[in-house]
């Protein structure tokens, strides 16, 4: 899924980037690839993706990993080039208000990247992990537009889903 995930927006080789619910670190190790001269910020709720991430990209000055949630980002107004959130917002407690946050953190031209997949469909997700909610692509379409992000764009291949959305300019 990241692997196509990453092939779904340009990721810029001076970027700052925040990967939201970075998890183990893996896709920060793929982005460094695709941006040699940019900064990477992983950011998890979890003590132990934490430093799972840590160890995954230990020794590696251009990353960064920090515990925190998508609800009070521990960053400044437009601090990031590029937010990621790969099979996260499954979980944030209000995609809205948390859409809304990533949006605050998104410098202007840059863009958020939501890379999902819809599981299977026979299996009642929901009710199997309680704090669980899916969406569809057209659902988080609409919490970007919604939270002021324009140009939204929504790729589809089989069960998986990205959806990107650009900062206006003239914003701050």
């Amino acid at each position: 899924m990241a692997e196509w995930g990453l092939t779904q927006f340009e990721i810029p080789a001076k970027a700052d980037i925040l990967d939201v619910g970075c998890g183990g670190g893996f896709n920060i190790k793929r982005m460094l690839t695709k941006c040699p001269e940019g900064k990477l910020v992983g950011l998890d709720i979890s003590e132990e993706s934490v430093k799972k991430a840590k160890s995954v990209n230990k020794g590696e000055p251009r990353v960064e990993i920090v515990q925190g949630s998508v609800t009070d980002l521990p960053f400044p107004a437009c601090s990031f080039d590029l937010v990621t959130a790969f099979e996260t917002v499954f979980f944030w407690p209000d995609v809205a208000e948390n859409v809304t946050e990533v949006y605050r953190v998104v410098r202007p031209s840059g863009r958020f990247a939501i890379i999902n997949n819809y599981g299977d469909p026979k299996i009642d997700w929901e009710k199997k992990i309680p704090c669980m909610k899916r969406h569809t692509a057209q659902q988080i379409g609409a919490f970007l537009d919604a939270a002021g992000f324009t140009d939204i764009i929504i790729s589809e291949k089989e069960h998986l889903f990205c959806v990107v959305g650009t900062k206006r300019q003239d914003v701050f």
